[in-house]
C-alpha cells in the first residue's frame, strides 16, 4: 500500500435477500482481507433477528457462529461490527425496549464484537425522530463504553442539510459515526464536494460511506454486477471516515467487484480500474478466468456503469463483426463451464451463464444474416431462412429474465433530496430501457437485410 488510503475499508452485508452462509462469509472475508480490506459489518436485512424480530435472542448455535466470525476477523486484522435494526417498531424512550436491546447486544460484546451499528434506515419518517434516535444511541454508548458505535440514519442519501440531520448530529456523541450512501441510494458518482456537503449537513462530522455496490437486491435481482469499482473521487480518502461496500446476495461472484474496491480503497491515487478488474477476474476465476472474463464483461453494467460501455455494445457500435463473433462464441460456451450442479461460484452464476447462450445464439444468427447479405451475390432464399432463424432466436433471447449484455428493462432505486431536504425519486435514473447490445445487433442485421431487399425489389 502506498500513498493515502481510506481508514475504514470493508463490507457491510446489508442487502435484502437470503443472508450469506457462515462458510461463504468466512471465505469472502479472507479473500478481501488479503487485498487490504479491514472491516466487516453484519447487517443482512432478512435476518429476522437483526430487523423484523430484533427483540428475539440468538440461539446458542448462532452466538457460537458470531464468536467464530469475530475471532476470524481478529485474526485477519479486520474490525467486526454487528448491526441491529430496531426502527420498525421500537419505542425509543421505552425502558423495556432499551433493556431488550442491551440484552441483545451485551452477549455479542462479550463474544468479541467491538463495534455496533444502530441501523434506522428504510423506516417511515416521524416527527422529532432524530433526537429520539440520538438519545437511544447515546444511552447505548454509555451502557457499553468499550464498544464503538455507528448510526445509519433514516435520511441517508443526498447532500443538502435538513432539520433531521441537524438534530441527529447535535444529539449524537461525537465518537459516533454516521453512514451515508452518497447523492442517491446506489450513487453513480460520489465526489469530494458531495462528501463535504454532507459533512456540513452533519455539523462537521465526517460520514462513513455505505456504498451500495455491487449490491443487486430489491428490484435488481435479475442482474449480476460484475464490473469494477468506479465513480469515486480519490480525494474522498481525506474527507470521509471510510467506505463499506454492500455486496450482492451471491458471495463468490461479489469477490470480483469487492477486489477492485479493495484496490481503490487501499491506494486511490494509483487505482487503475481496468487493471484491477482483470486482476480480480483472474484471481477469482483461476483456471476458469477466461470464461469468467466473458461473463463479467457481459454483466458489467450496474447503477455505476453505463450499458453503452459494455464490450459488446462498443463492438456493435463500431460494426466490428469479427470481434463480435469472438465475444458471442465465448458467451455460448458459458453454460458448459458454470453449471447449476457445479461448485459454489458456478451455482451462483449458472442462471446468467444459461441466459448468455440464448443471447449468443441470437447474436450469432444476426451475424450470419449480416455477413450473407453483404456478400457480392447473396442467395435470396438462404437470406430469407437466416432472417427467420434470427427472428426465432431473438424472440427466445428476449424471454430472458436475467440481464446479459445490457438491460432490456431494468429498475433502480435512485432516491434523492429535493431542495428542502425531502426525499424524491429521480425518474431519469430509475429506469433503464432498451439498452441491450444483442438487441442492437439484431436490429442492425434486420435493417441490413431490409436495405438489401429494398434495393433488389
Amino acid at each position: 500500500m502506498t500513498g493515502r488510503a481510506f481508514g475504514v475499508r470493508g463490507i457491510v452485508e446489508g442487502f435484502y435477500g437470503t443472508p450469506w452462509s457462515h462458510e461463504a462469509r468466512l471465505e469472502v472475508l479472507a479473500f478481501v482481507a488479503a487485498r487490504g480490506m479491514n472491516a466487516y459489518a453484519y447487517a443482512p436485512k432478512d435476518d429476522a433477528k437483526h430487523r423484523s424480530q430484533w427483540r428475539e435472542p440468538y440461539t446458542a448455535g448462532e452466538m457460537a457462529r458470531f464468536a467464530e466470525l469475530a475471532s476470524a476477523c481478529a485474526q485477519l486484522g479486520m474490525r467486526f461490527g454487528f448491526g441491529i435494526s430496531p426502527g420498525l417498531d421500537i419505542t425509543y424512550e421505552s425502558e423495556a425496549d432499551r433493556r431488550t436491546l442491551l440484552d441483545k447486544l451485551e452477549p455479542l460484546a462479550a463474544g468479541g464484537v467491538t463495534w455496533f451499528l444502530v441501523l434506522v434506515d428504510d423506516i417511515p419518517m416521524q416527527p422529532d425522530l432524530a433526537p429520539r434516535q440520538a438519545d437511544l444511541t447515546a444511552a447505548l454508548c454509555a451502557a457499553l463504553p468499550d464498544v464503538a458505535f455507528t448510526v445509519c440514519p433514516t435520511e441517508y442519501v443526498g447532500t443538502r442539510p435538513s432539520q433531521y440531520l441537524a438534530d441527529l448530529a447535535a444529539g449524537l456523541p461525537p465518537c459516533v459515526d454516521v453512514m451515508w450512501t452518497g447523492p442517491t441510494v446506489c450513487s453513480p458518482r460520489i465526489t469530494v464536494d458531495d462528501a463535504k456537503d454532507f459533512t456540513f449537513a452533519l455539523g462537521g462530522r465526517p460520514p462513513l460511506v455505505w456504498d451500495n455496490f455491487p449490491v443487486n437486491d430489491a428490484m435488481m435481482t435479475n442482474s449480476l454486477h460484475l464490473g469494477p469499482y468506479t465513480g469515486r473521487d480519490a480525494g474522498l480518502a481525506d474527507i470521509v471516515g471510510g467506505v463499506l461496500c454492500n455486496p450482492m446476495t451471491q458471495p463468490r461472484a461479489s469477490k470480483i467487484a469487492l477486489a477492485t474496491a479493495a484496490a481503490f480503497l487501499s491506494d486511490p491515487d494509483n487505482y487503475a480500474e481496468h487493471t484491477a478488474w482483470e486482476t480480480a477476474i483472474a484471481d477469482v476465476g483461476g483456471s476458469r478466468a477466461a470464461p469468467l472474463r466473458s461473463l463479467a464483461h457481459a454483466c458489467g453494467d450496474s447503477p455505476l456503469h453505463s450499458p453503452a460501455d459494455l464490450e459488446l455494445a462498443r463492438l456493435v457500435a463500431e460494426a466490428a463483426f469479427d470481434e463480435i463473433e469472438t465475444v458471442l462464441r465465448a458467451a455460448h460456451e458459458l453454460p458448459d463451464v458454470f453449471t447449476a450442479d457445479g461448485d459454489a461460484l458456478a451455482v451462483e452464476v449458472a442462471p446468467w451463464a444459461a441466459a448468455a447462450r440464448t443471447e449468443a445464439d441470437a447474436g450469432l444468427a444476426a451475424l450470419r444474416l449480416i455477413k450473407h447479405v453483404r456478400t457480392p451475390e447473396p442467395d435470396a432464399e438462404r437470406a430469407l431462412h437466416q432472417a427467420f432463424a434470427l427472428l426465432y432466436s431473438w424472440s427466445v433471447a428476449r424471454t430472458n429474465r436475467r440481464v446479459m449484455f445490457g438491460p432490456r428493462f431494468a429498475l433502480y432505486t435512485p432516491v434523492v433530496q429535493l431542495a428542502d431536504g425531502r426525499p424524491a425519486l429521480d425518474v431519469g435514473l430509475a429506469v433503464r430501457e432498451d439498452e441491450n447490445a444483442v438487441d442492437a445487433l439484431c436490429r442492425l442485421a434486420l435493417a441490413t437485410y431490409q436495405d438489401w431487399t429494398t434495393s433488389n425489389a
